[in-house]
């Protein structure tokens, strides 16, 4: 079970869901009555924080770096849906969100969801994920959805599943697998 303690130093300050024991990222898009929908992020607010130079998870202003965490296929092509992060709340999302850190999580598990994805994302999931770490980004949107197109990486960190299906860092830097 999580602890606030137990969350990194600039998660603390996030609100809880102490249904689910994890932190309200900032950008994560909420139903009428003021619950999370963890399956869908406000790519309004999204926005907004990383033109402010905001973290999509803590909310607190980046320093030199940002990353932006993704699948092989927003690696190969250098634009990413979800929001610029500090590098460590990157690492806690791969950890604490049921849907990076377990590969039998599904997506679209929120009840009330609407089901839709952005336009080229899938359903499934990939075998790996890439934490592209570089010095900044810009942004537009496409078709109503923020696209986030960071500069070229300083550094790639690579999660993959492990046979009992936890994610894990890996030594292999390989972005496609």
């Amino acid at each position: 079970m999580n602890h606030a303690s137990e969350f990194p130093e600039l998660m603390r300050m996030l609100p809880i869901d102490w249904r689910r024991n994890v932190p309200i990222p900032a950008v994560t898009a909420r139903h009428p009555d003021g619950e999370p929908d963890f399956s869908t992020v406000d790519g309004r607010e999204a926005f907004r924080l990383a033109s402010e130079g905001r973290c999509g998870i803590c909310a607190q202003p980046f320093a030199e770096e940002v990353a932006f965490l993704g699948g092989p296929g927003a690696a190969a092509v250098g634009a990413y849906h979800d929001p610029p992060m500090h590098e460590g709340c990157a690492e806690a999302s791969t950890r604490l969100c049921p849907h990076l850190a377990r590969r039998d999580m599904r997506r679209l598990t929120d009840r009330r969801s609407t089901g839709e994805l952005p336009a080229g994302n899938s359903p499934g999931k990939p075998d790996r994920w890439v934490m592209w770490i570089c010095r900044g980004f810009s942004g537009a949107v496409v078709n109503a959805m923020p696209v986030f197109l960071p500069e070229p990486y300083t550094r790639l960190r690579i999660f993959t599943y492990t046979a009992e299906g936890q994610l894990h860092e890996s030594f292999d830097t390989t972005p496609g697998g």
